[in-house]
């Protein structure tokens, strides 16, 4: 949009009007960002007063009169022109200096504030906004001339805090925490208003479409800063400093720090604080007040600036997301009110997919407690998700899970000393993915089944780089079948498989998805399938897989029922058992694909499946893995 002639006038009409007194008017910023002093060389360790400095005076001068002279030429030029020599002096100082896209704007706010207070009688919106303009376009000519600045840091002085000081915060935050939510809105909005890139700091308002004043979260961050320094003042009274518990502390350092918060950031919300209480208890308001805040904010952002460490470049790329942190968090306060039953079903669930796994766990080996009395396994599920939505936290916050190392060394060693394998992570995964989907059916989407598990994942991770490579793993030999196999059950697999049969290469697929989905690495143990480029629902050797152990169950049950054993020809035998031991299988691989191969045809055939179909099929598919497994035991190294 063009800078027309009265938005000209409007700017040249003021600035005629303060220009007489213009060195008088360069104090605003500072009033807002005290440290700002520290950029002007000719500020530092003077012992003149500012009111009274008279270089400070030439630069408010040389401010104004450059926003004017820029008004002018956007009229005329359409563009700020400034000589060559000049511009490339006024970058080159501004970055020495340590300027800031911030200060710009805290400086822009001191401008427009300080017109408005020399000339009260000619203020108006559309002045401000060609003020507004004609200083943002000088100021993106000085940019141009910019390189990058670091920001510095800078601590509050030690002081000491008294009684009278606390009462102060302690009294003014009684009164005004009663309308905390308008509270909230006028602080951030004021903040917003002096720097308004500082909503880009804020990950819950990027892209947000809830306006400021209805952002719960935004009103929760508000309260959240008001009362945290309010907790500085007793504090500060009682123990003579700040107090956050580390895990707390360490997390708001590693926010602040991954959002860029910098000196001038605090600074800003500090002088919006003070503003905001001014405001909300004008009839308390008074210097010391003021003071007793500002001593407690202070204290408080030291104490997280001291955590603000820069996190390193290969752990910004994890990608966890804050929507993805609140998936996980939303859904765990929801479900850990009924631990008890939700930890119980994910154990249930894991001993369903692979009965052996009860074995990795030693307080389960030869208890007489039932499982849904079992308080160990109770606890051991409630570490299992607390872990795991901490591990959200801290992917999202610090860019990494963070376990104290005795705790991860131990976790490493026990599951080292247990023999977990990536099957076992696998499956604990599947078992923690569809339990969740099962307690919160409400909340479950795709964005929330990927925060958990990516969670879990990272867990995984963190615990397996502490893990030994365990000794060499004992196959565990399937029992035969004791009971008699009886016709009954024969009929069951005989009838269920001639209905399914029809329809194989799609029941094939639907077997090993259910296998890939709950161990993805079982993939790797199929030698047509490694570096394979054909889709698995077109590749032939899969669906002749699937038919190959569906029929042979099936051939199972009929020579159980009219031999009373698993009968395999001694060539087929030992070619089972040699591929078997070749591809690494072991006894949680047979569990997994026989839960995959009951599923599937319960879903083939629901109108026929009942416990006693699962029964015959169950028992025809273990004694043929006993077989195997039989054939297997045959190599020198088991």
């Amino acid at each position: 949009m063009a800078f027309t002639a009265e938005k000209e006038a409007l700017v040249v009409d003021s600035w005629n009007a303060i220009k007489a007194d213009a060195g008088e008017l360069g104090l605003k910023i500072f009033e807002i960002t005290p440290s700002a002093s520290g950029l002007f060389p000719f500020l530092r360790d003077s012992s003149v007063p500012l009111e009274k400095n008279p270089k400070l005076k030439r630069h408010a001068m040389t401010v104004f009169a450059m926003t004017c002279e820029a008004a002018v030429q956007l009229k005329k030029l359409g563009r700020v022109i400034i000589k060559e020599t000049t511009i490339k002096n006024l970058g080159a100082t501004h970055v020495k200096a340590g300027i800031t896209s911030e200060h710009f704007e805290l400086m822009r706010y001191a401008l427009l504030e300080t017109i408005r207070e020399a000339v009260p009688y000619m203020w108006s919106q559309k002045m401000r906004n060609a003020w507004a303009e004609s200083y943002d376009q000088l100021v993106e000519a000085i940019k141009k001339e910019m390189r990058p600045v670091v920001a510095r840091y800078e601590f509050a002085p030690e002081a000491r805090y008294t009684k009278e000081e606390e009462g102060l915060v302690v009294e003014s935050w009684d009164i005004i925490k009663q309308d905390a939510a308008a509270l909230g809105l006028k602080f951030f909005l004021r903040i917003f208003e002096i720097a308004p890139s500082s909503s880009g700091l804020f990950s819950f308002l990027r892209n947000s479409d809830v306006s400021l004043e209805n952002n719960p979260k935004l009103k929760r961050h508000a309260m959240t800063v008001f009362s945290m320094t309010c907790d500085s003042a007793v504090q500060l009274q009682r123990i003579g400093k700040v107090i956050v518990r580390d895990t707390t502390v360490r997390k708001l350092g590693a926010t602040h720090t991954k959002a860029g918060v910098s000196n001038e950031h605090f600074e800003v919300m500090k002088y919006a604080l003070l503003e905001t209480i001014k405001e909300g208890v004008p009839h308390m308001w008074s210097d010391k007040m003021k003071g007793a805040w500002s001593k407690a904010y202070d204290k408080l952002v030291t104490a997280i600036k001291e955590e603000m460490k820069p996190i390193p470049r290969a752990l910004q790329a994890t990608g966890f997301t804050e929507a993805e942190e609140d998936f996980v968090l939303g859904s765990w306060n929801v479900m850990k009110e009924n631990a008890a039953t939700l930890g119980l079903n994910f154990f249930l669930r894991i001993f369903e997919i692979a009965p052996s796994t009860s074995s990795l766990f030693s307080f389960l080996r030869d208890s007489r407690v039932s499982l849904d009395q079992n308080p160990k396994l109770k606890r051991h599920a409630m570490t299992v998700f607390s872990m795991t939505c901490d591990s959200a936290v801290q992917l999202h916050t610090l860019g990494k899970v963070m376990v104290k190392d005795a705790t991860l060394t131990k976790l490493g060693h026990v599951h080292s000393m247990a023999g977990i394998t990536q099957e076992h992570t696998e499956v604990m995964r599947f078992a923690l993915l569809d339990t969740i989907k099962e307690a919160v059916p409400h909340m479950w989407c795709p964005e929330m089944r990927n925060a958990w598990a990516k969670a879990y994942d990272k867990l995984t991770e963190a615990i397996q780089e502490e893990m030994k490579t365990p000794g060499d793993s004992t196959i565990v030999k399937y029992k035969m079948s004791s009971p008699k196999f009886t016709e009954e059950k024969e009929a069951l697999v005989l009838d269920s498989w001639n209905t399914m049969q029809s329809d194989v290469p799609n029941l094939g697929l639907k077997f090993f998805l259910r296998i890939f989905e709950i161990a993805p690495s079982t993939v790797g143990l199929f030698s047509f399938l490694r570096n394979a480029d054909v889709p698995l629902h077109k590749n032939p050797k899969l669906k002749r897989h699937a038919m190959i152990v569906f029929s042979m169950t099936c051939d199972s049950a009929t020579q159980l029922r009219r031999a009373g054993k698993v009968v395999v020809k001694e060539t087929s035998i030992e070619k089972l058992g040699n591929t078997h031991f070749k591809a690494g299988l072991m006894t949680e691989h047979f569990e997994l694909t026989r839960y995959a191969l009951l599923e599937t045809i319960k879903e083939a055939v629901p109108y026929m499946w009942s416990p006693q179909m699962k029964n015959a099929w169950a028992e025809a598919f273990d004694n043929l893995a006993a077989a195997i497994r039989e054939a297997m035991r045959a190599y020198p190294s088991l």
